[in-house]
């Protein structure tokens, strides 16, 4: 009997431990693949909840100087940025073409250090990690949008930009251009580099107390405005807010000696408007998730 009885206790022992066997067994299986698993950041979404895709790149908040700080909106638009964001995802540098009159020149400024290209550089690989920037300069004093338009063309096959940021409409204010001559140009020049999947931002014209009151000055500020907005092309508002500056400054501060082109000052906020407005287009893309053109 009580051999019987260490015999069923064996059994029972034996049974017990191929069980714990096959659970440990089964366990470690478990442990060497595991679920996937939702990142905390990420919850999963509820049913019929649309998934939110999430920014790839990193920013950090653009430059802003005490003396740049305006009321009105440093720009206008959504736009994405998409060819800006390809080229960060790519790991190589992002090419700028700054096109424009005198105020991409640097006319005003005490050095090349102080124009508002360089100055744009600088602040954009400052914000934004793994951003490269090849910026060309391309002023020329002077010009106005229908010789731009011509010179676009060759720029851009030459260099082959991501983005042109294009200073514009001064000039054609100050030689009287008709807006809407103006504005027919400007559409064209705007088609022939979405066509060719090129980012744009524009600059209008700057402040300028004397030709604030100006009809054909404004309306040429007016057209640009109403462009970008019909074409969905990121607007920098130099015109509204240098008039904000003036107005926290009396005296034009903004403005070099001649009272009309800007001084480092100028350059400067002018610089941080476009860098924010740069920013925001790519971040836009970013958020869209780099959709195709």
């Amino acid at each position: 009997m009580d051999r019987r009885i260490s015999i069923l206790s064996a059994l029972t022992a034996a049974v017990g431990l191929g069980v714990y066997c096959c659970a440990a067994t089964a366990a470690d299986t478990s442990t060497s693949t595991p679920a996937p698993v939702v990142p905390l950041a990420v919850p999963a979404p509820a049913a019929g909840e649309a998934t939110k895709r999430r920014p790839l790149l990193r920013f950090l908040n653009p430059r802003a100087s005490v003396e740049c700080k305006v009321k009105s909106p440093a720009y206008d638009g959504r736009a994405p940025l998409r060819a800006v964001r390809r080229a960060i995802l790519q790991n190589r540098p992002v090419r700028v073409i700054a096109l424009g009159s005198s105020s991409t020149v640097g006319v005003g400024a005490s050095s090349p250090r102080a124009t508002y290209p360089v100055r744009l550089e600088n602040d954009l690989e400052g914000v934004i990690e793994g951003l490269k920037v090849e910026m060309f300069t391309r002023g020329q004093s002077g010009e106005v949008a229908e010789a731009a338009a011509e010179r676009i063309k060759t720029e851009v096959a030459d260099l082959r930009p991501d983005l042109v940021v294009w200073q514009v409409g001064t000039n054609d204010a100050v030689a009287r251009i008709d807006a809407v001559s103006f504005g027919e140009q400007l559409r064209d020049t705007l088609s022939w580099l979405a066509l060719h999947k090129i980012d744009v931002v524009l600059i209008d014209p700057q402040y300028v107390e004397r030709l604030s009151g100006d009809v054909r000055y404004t309306s040429i500020v007016n057209e640009i405005s109403t462009i970008a907005s019909e074409m969905h092309v990121l607007l920098v508002n130099r015109y509204e807010t240098m008039a904000d500056l003036a107005r926290q400054n009396p005296g034009s501060s903004y403005l070099a000696n001649d009272r009309f082109h800007l001084n480092d000052l100028g350059y400067l906020c002018m610089a941080e408007y476009a860098a924010k407005a740069i920013v925001a287009g790519i971040l836009q893309a970013d958020i869209e998730n780099g959709a195709m053109h």
